[in-house]
């Protein structure tokens, strides 16, 4: 499972960097939709996730998003579909430290999509 933090501004960045202060093992992803550059940000994003694909195409995925109907979410969601693996992904928005958190607590039981769905309470309390 991969853990993949998209956000407007650099605040999936910063996620991922205040992880390391609470956890040894950050290994989610950031990228950044930073205007102008967003479109380099979405062929980064698409090269990483075509990376995992050929590393393992049964691979799941678990995207936290900054906001709803974002151009880091649009973005995010029209690749996953243009690649074909949007079955096998989850889109959150509202990403928080708190949830991330929570998430790295869980993420040893939730190997598949199932698993993850099941969180949907917990991450909702989290946010």
């Amino acid at each position: 499972m991969k853990t993949i933090l998209v956000s407007n501004s650099s605040l999936a960045a910063v996620l991922k960097e205040a992880l390391a202060d609470y956890t040894c093992r950050p290994t989610c992803e950031a990228f950044c939709f930073n205007h102008p550059a967003h479109m380099e940000t979405a062929e980064r994003l698409a090269t990483y996730l075509k990376t995992c694909e050929e590393q393992n195409p049964a691979e799941v995925y678990l995207i936290l998003a900054d906001t709803f109907g974002s151009t880091a979410y649009i973005e995010t969601v029209l690749l996953l579909d243009k690649l074909g693996i949007k079955d096998r992904a989850t889109v959150y928005t509202g990403a928080s430290l708190p949830m991330l958190l929570q998430l790295y607590d869980e993420d040893e039981l939730a190997e598949d999509m199932d698993a993850w769905k099941k969180l949907q309470p917990l991450l909702r309390h989290a946010a």
